[in-house]
């Protein structure tokens, strides 16, 4: 049965400490350090300016004086690739033809000055038209024969001599000639579409089709269709021959200067791990846990690398001029924030000439924030008992949604980590595993899950999981530990397709959960597939009944299968449930409550996993929980996330009087909420902590500071 959350004060011998404006001052708070670098579990933040050649003639000291009230640690600033903004001296890059002197060394110097470090902006997606001419050899080539030229800029190959051979010699000729701290590479990989969303087919440049060939055997595919194998081989082949050149690049830059930062969209060669939150233009709503989706896969996925996660500060690739909702920019901006990741913010131009200003005081008030309080935010951990194993898009969103709504904490980890040593925590550290349909699994990887149950560790599974290989050729049910014969048939989604539970189910699922109803709707895709001898099925399959006349909207008992629509099991010291189709995904797109209290019954009431934070805070509160690995604090994030009705997203409704009941890690003294600057009353007892915060406005930090022992 689900712990419910009271706070019954009467029963036990609690006592209550007062808070008052004084209070242990921060200053003596040592947070320790997480390694030797500067960038990772740090505090930085962050400002790039996508510079225009126009913004060759800027005032450089008004530019920096913007950082400095900005209060930036680090400005990410366009260096070389498509625009060259120093005197380069090398025939293939094209300079800016708007600079007089040397743009980049001038900021780099006065930034310098500051304290603030600089990190160099390279693109070798493309390249001038009238350098492309010359070297045709470099460039993207599509099915139908063509190059690709955008705006007078011709995209490349990661495979072509431009990017293999000519971008090191432009990083040679930079970072010898600068101090940079770091290095940033935009638009990696295979680029098929251009700026305005136009798809261009599959690279059939002669360098990839004999690339290609070598590894595989085959010519290059000329669509993308996952039901080619051979285009399964050639997902594979970019993968493999995108990680190989950046590990090369990488390890090409740290011997030109061992101490810089490289930073970028993949995790193969980097210390930084990039990732974007920016609105779209034709999408119906935003998704509004899109930073603590990017910064949370990467700290909970690598020990070694730091989330770079970006505010992009327009309204969408087509409307470069214009800012995001300052309401939704700020969620993003808290979501980095509050989960302890380093900050991020993106313009085109700069802060002095960007023309839509509205977030600019927002920024600055939230940076100096982080500023005045960055020991609160530097050599941070997690403490929390579930991770969520990232799966498909909309299983794996919906699962967020529901984690971040029933304030359930959770780390997520990115599937290719598990069993490499490259993750933060042992993944024996985590009481439950939720695998959101993931489908793609390698033998390790299912060998190292199976392990995890039998070793006592517990597993909630979706959809899909385990039923393809890593190159995504479907074979059978390969997850032991699910309980489930590992031949499977699937249904096809299909309109008025339900659950129907019984009361035996609604026994196992709980009772007052589910006592005012018995029957589930389900418009997924669904594995028919039978549980072995042991396992415990819950819930009947009753697929595609009549709905229309209404005079003929009725099943029958003949129309219920006995497939299961959940299935318990005991494997070793631990336990799965499976449910074999996408809750996750149902949850994403209709909110439904009885998919909510499926999820939350599958998690408390058959895999019994231990709640370790009660709240009766608002399913719009993201609730985040920080420990400092240094012992010296712990906190909690709230941000709120009430302010969106349909599109719109205006200003949260303040929150008041929410209850949190949480273990320390360590007895405490002081219990503060940094925003309101007030110290809070608590009550402690049993090892558990027990206070009332006022008012979540935008957003709260809860810090809590421990007694001396």
């Amino acid at each position: 049965m689900r712990k419910i959350f009271t706070f019954l004060t009467a029963c036990f011998a609690i006592f209550m400490v007062p808070g008052g404006a004084a209070g242990q001052s921060l200053a003596a708070i040592d947070p320790g350090r997480y390694d030797d670098s500067w960038w990772n579990r740090a505090p930085y933040r962050l400002v790039q300016t996508n510079l225009r050649e126009i913004d060759a003639t800027m005032d450089v000291n008004a530019y920096v004086q913007s950082m400095v009230d900005a209060s930036a640690t680090i400005v990410l600033i366009n260096a070389g690739g498509i625009v060259a903004n120093y005197p380069t001296k090398l025939p293939y890059q094209f300079k800016n033809p708007y600079m007089k002197g040397d743009l980049l060394g001038d900021l780099i110097k006065g930034l310098h000055a500051k304290g603030i470090k600089v990190i160099g902006r390279f693109d070798f997606s493309k390249i001038n038209q009238s350098l492309a001419a010359k070297k045709p050899e470099w460039l993207y080539v599509s099915p139908e024969g063509k190059n690709v030229n955008y705006n007078g800029q011709v995209h490349t190959c990661p495979n072509g001599g431009y990017q293999q051979e000519y971008g090191m010699e432009i990083l040679k000729e930079a970072i010898t000639a600068y101090p940079f701290d770091g290095i940033f590479f935009n638009m990696i990989g295979y680029t098929t579409s251009d700026y305005s969303g136009r798809y261009y087919g599959i690279c059939q440049c002669g360098n990839c089709k004999r690339r290609f060939h070598e590894a595989t055997g085959h010519q290059l595919p000329l669509k993308a269709d996952m039901s080619d194998p051979v285009f399964r081989e050639y997902n594979e082949f970019k993968k493999t021959t995108a990680d190989e050149l950046f590990n090369r690049i990488g390890k090409h830059i740290k011997t030109l200067n061992p101490k810089l930062m490289i930073n970028t969209y993949a995790d193969a060669g980097v210390d930084m791990i990039a990732s974007e939150s920016g609105a779209e233009i034709n999408t119906e709503y935003e998704w509004n846990y899109s930073a603590t989706d990017n910064v949370k896969r990467v700290l909970g996925s690598y020990k070694d690398r730091s989330p770079g996660n970006l505010l992009i500060y327009f309204q969408a690739i087509g409307y470069r001029h214009v800012g995001t909702s300052p309401n939704l920019a700020k969620v993003w901006m808290l979501e980095n924030m509050l989960n302890g990741a380093p900050l991020g913010f993106v313009v085109v131009g700069t802060l002095v000439n960007y023309e839509d200003r509205v977030f600019i005081p927002t920024l600055n008030q939230l940076y100096g924030f982080h500023q005045k309080n960055e020991k609160l935010f530097t050599n941070l951990k997690t403490m929390n008992n579930i991770a969520l194993v990232r799966g498909s898009r909309d299983e794996y969103e919906g699962m967020i949604k529901l984690l971040s709504e029933e304030h359930i904490p959770y780390d997520i980890i990115e599937p290719s980590v598990i069993g490499t040593g490259r993750m933060p925590r042992q993944l024996q550290e985590y009481e439950a595993l939720i695998l959101g349909d993931v489908a793609n699994m390698d033998d390790s990887l299912v060998s190292a899950i199976d392990q995890y149950v039998k070793n006592g560790g517990k597993i909630l599974a979706t959809g899909f999981t385990s039923t393809k290989n890593a190159k995504g050729d479907s074979t059978a049910i390969r997850l032991q530990s699910l309980g489930v014969q590992p031949s499977y048939n699937t249904f096809r989604r299909a309109k008025s397709t339900y659950l129907k539970i019984s009361a035996q189910d609604k026994a196992a699922l709980g009772e007052k959960e589910f006592k005012d109803f018995s029957i589930m709707m389900m418009y997924s895709n669904f594995l028919y597939c039978k549980p072995l001898a042991n396992a415990r099925p819950v819930m009947k399959f009753l697929p595609a009944t009549r709905f229309g006349p209404p005079e003929k909207s009725y099943y029958t008992e003949e129309d219920i299968t006995d497939f299961p629509g959940l299935i318990r099991n005991d494997f070793g010291k631990g336990s799965s449930v499976f449910i074999p189709w996408q809750l996750g995904a149902q949850y994403y797109s209709k909110g439904h409550y009885m998919h909510r209290k499926l999820f939350v019954s599958a998690i408390y009431n058959l895999l019994k996993v231990d709640q370790t934070v009660f709240t009766d805070a608002s399913p719009l509160i993201e609730i985040s929980h920080l420990v400092n690995r240094n012992g010296a604090f712990e906190w909690f994030g709230m941000i709120n996330q009430s302010g969106q009705v349909g599109g719109s997203l205006r200003e949260p409704i303040p929150v008041q009087q929410t209850l949190i009941r949480f273990k320390p890690v360590k007895p405490v003294k002081e219990m503060r909420l940094m925003k309101a600057g007030t110290v809070l009353d608590f009550k402690q007892s049993g090892g558990w902590v027990e206070c009332t915060v006022p008012q979540i406005s935008d957003f709260e930090m809860l810090l809590c500071l421990y007694k001396e022992i």
